[in-house]
């Protein structure tokens, strides 16, 4: 059966338990959270980091909009594919215009995962959906509907596992799935990830959600460490940083992230990225610190 999200939240499984705070979250993960190795990796928590790390600094103070200029995600323990995640968030500083909000996320028993900053910045934007802008969520439901990837064949080198993904003969994984992702250009100083834009992947404002453009940007940063990788090699991006410079509009057009390694090290490597549009437009810059496991 063929998933079609209704929006980000629906899309990466976010919602609210019964009776939950407002400045809590809960992310339920599954086989649609997965990437092309079977696993859970940071970039399939950026909605509900992004998200839950703006709504203190609204609620605050209502007077105007507001969105999330920055984030700075940093993982350590990967979440298991059947864990429910757990988020809150704490506004530490704020003035009229300006807000840092720190957010945990953590799995079963209470395990921390992730941890991090939300800078936030009040806009004076109109609202393009109905109601009050807060979201009313849903208790998140097992994203399982997408089949189970296996590991990629550890007898290959890191890009060639990207050249077979890039020629069809290994998947891209459900998330870059998700994301209406693919691969459009490899090369040794670099590798850009392209996505199609769709209504489902906008915030209230009408314009792509924080936590998607994240989601795009690290699992480019991904694809471009897993080029990098020796023959049975195993990586995890454990920090990331992404500055949102420009909303881009989600009406089918592409966007595409360019990243490209400025340090491989034998246990850690670090990545830059930019997303521009078809015009060449700069959206996004991030940078990703990526474990290597060798």
């Amino acid at each position: 059966m063929t998933f079609t999200p209704t929006d980000a939240f629906h899309a990466f499984a976010v919602g609210r338990e019964d009776d939950s705070p407002m400045v809590q979250m809960t992310q339920a993960l599954g086989t649609r959270m997965t990437d092309h190795r079977g696993l859970i990796d940071l970039p399939a928590l950026a909605v509900l980091f992004d998200d839950l790390g703006g709504h203190p600094f609204w609620v605050a103070d209502q007077s105007a909009t507001t969105m999330q200029a920055r984030l700075s995600m940093s993982m350590l323990d990967r979440p298991d594919v059947t864990e429910r995640l757990t988020a809150v968030a704490d506004l530490r500083l704020h003035n009229k215009l300006y807000g840092s909000t720190t957010v945990d996320i953590t799995g079963d028993a209470g395990r921390l995962l992730c941890i991090g900053n939300a800078r936030n910045v009040r806009v004076q934007r109109e609202l393009v959906v109905a109601g009050d802008g807060v979201p009313h969520l849903p208790a998140p439901v097992t994203p399982n509907e997408a089949a189970i990837v296996g590991a990629p064949d550890p007898d290959l080198s890191g890009r060639a596992v990207i050249d077979r993904i890039v020629a069809g003969d290994a998947p891209i994984g459900p998330l870059s799935e998700l994301l209406n992702g693919s691969i459009t250009a490899v090369a040794d100083d670099g590798l850009t990830f392209s996505c199609v834009g769709e209504q489902w992947m906008g915030n209230v404002m009408g314009t792509m959600h924080g936590g998607v453009i994240g989601a795009i940007v690290a699992q480019g940063c991904s694809f471009a460490a897993q080029s990098a990788m020796r023959p049975g090699g195993q990586y995890q991006l454990v920090d990331f940083t992404v500055a949102f410079l420009r909303s881009p509009e989600v009406d089918g057009r592409s966007v595409h992230v360019r990243a490209t390694p400025v340090k491989l090290g034998r246990r850690l490597s670090i990545f830059d990225a930019e997303l521009r549009d078809d015009e060449g437009t700069l959206l996004a810059r991030a940078t990703a610190d990526v474990r290597f496991d060798l």
